[in-house]
């Protein structure tokens, strides 16, 4: 009887070494599968992303000064500089529709502007590249935005700006050069600051 009950016990521990390597193995596999997860890299945001868009209407064409002016939502004129592209001045035409989107801004300037008055945030837009698209008849330009405003806003984590002008038109803006990231950790909510950003364009003529 006591034989039987030791080849019961050494079976029972059999099974028990079994269940327990088991178990290692299967918490092995588990922390292998956390620790891939954890290791893959987080999905990058795509740069280049179109963030704004508008239409408008051709309204005006300035070949002696190299300016197309259009009428954007809203009312407000747009002019689009292409001294440097004249070409494009003869592939748009008074009354044609366009569309226009604009691509993440990047900030240029950025300094403290202690005593200084608000302005109201100037805009340009010179035109870079008139060689059409293939498929539509498009050209790139840049959007430029200057002035100096209050600063109502600061997220010091993300590096993102809340600024307002002297016409109470708030914009939010991300600060990515590694230089102006320094500046922003020098500034405090409501101090005047002078900034300035681009924004790629892209303007596609309707037809």
């Amino acid at each position: 009887m006591f034989h039987h009950s030791s080849g019961r016990s050494t079976v029972s521990r059999r099974y028990a070494a079994i269940a327990i390597a088991l178990g290692l193995s299967s918490w092995l596999s588990v922390c292998a599968a956390a620790y891939s997860a954890a290791s893959q890299p987080a999905a990058a945001v795509q740069s280049g992303a179109t963030v704004d868009s508008e239409n408008g209407t051709v309204s005006f064409i300035d070949k002696q000064n190299s300016l197309v002016v259009v009428s954007v939502n809203g009312g407000q004129q747009l002019s689009l500089n292409a001294k440097d592209h004249t070409d494009m001045l003869d592939r748009v035409r008074v009354g044609d529709k366009i569309a226009i989107s604009y691509q993440e801004p990047y900030v240029t300037t950025l300094t403290r502007a202690k005593g200084m008055k608000l302005t109201r945030m100037t805009r340009t837009v010179t035109v870079t590249q008139s060689a059409p698209a293939a498929g539509q008849d498009s050209f790139q330009a840049v959007r430029t935005y200057s002035g100096v405003v209050d600063l109502t806003a600061i997220n010091r984590k993300q590096h993102v700006l809340t600024i307002a002008d002297a016409s109470g038109t708030a914009h939010t803006i991300k600060v990515s050069d590694p230089a102006l990231v320094k500046v922003v950790g020098t500034l405090a909510r409501h101090d005047h600051v002078q900034i300035g950003y681009d924004s790629a364009v892209t303007v596609t003529i309707k037809r």
